[in-house]
C-alpha cells in the first residue's frame, strides 16, 4: 500500500461515519431553527426546549464531527488533490457548522465559571 492510497475498508468506514455525521448535523441544524413542537418539560431539572437541546447536542458533537472530517481528508488524500484548499474546505463544512454552537456553549460556560469565582471571592454580590 503506497503512502497516498488508503485501504478500501478504511475509506468505506470513514465515508459511512462522515455521512452519518452530515445527516445528524443537518437534522440538528434544522431542528435549531424550527419552532418547538412542545414547551420545556416542567418536571426536568433544567428545562430545555427542543431547539436548545439540539443546539447543545451539536455543541457536544463538534469534536466527533471534526475528527470525522479530518479522517475524510486523510482517507481521500485531499491535501494532494488538484484543488486542495477547495476540497478541504468542502470536507470541513459540517465541522464549521458544528463549531458555532460549540463556541457559544463554551463561551457561556466560561462566563458562568468566571461569575462563580467572582461571587466566591466576594467581588460580585
Amino acid at each position: 500500500m503506497s503512502e497516498h492510497k488508503k485501504s478500501m475498508p478504511a475509506r468505506i468506514i470513514v465515508t459511512v461515519v462522515y455521512i452519518i455525521g452530515i445527516a445528524m448535523t443537518a437534522y440538528l441544524g434544522i431542528k435549531c431553527f424550527l419552532p418547538p413542537a412542545s414547551g420545556p418539560n416542567p418536571d426536568a431539572m433544567i428545562p430545555f426546549t427542543e431547539n436548545e437541546s439540539a443546539f447543545i447536542m451539536m455543541a457536544f458533537g463538534f469534536p466527533f464531527m471534526l475528527a470525522s472530517c479530518l479522517s475524510v481528508i486523510w482517507a481521500y488524500s485531499l491535501k494532494k488533490s488538484p484543488h486542495p484548499c477547495r476540497n478541504i474546505f468542502l470536507a470541513l463544512i459540517p465541522a464549521i457548522i458544528g463549531c458555532i454552537p460549540f463556541v457559544a456553549v463554551a463561551g457561556v460556560m466560561l462566563v458562568m465559571l468566571a461569575e462563580g469565582y467572582l461571587e466566591a471571592l466576594g467581588i460580585l454580590p
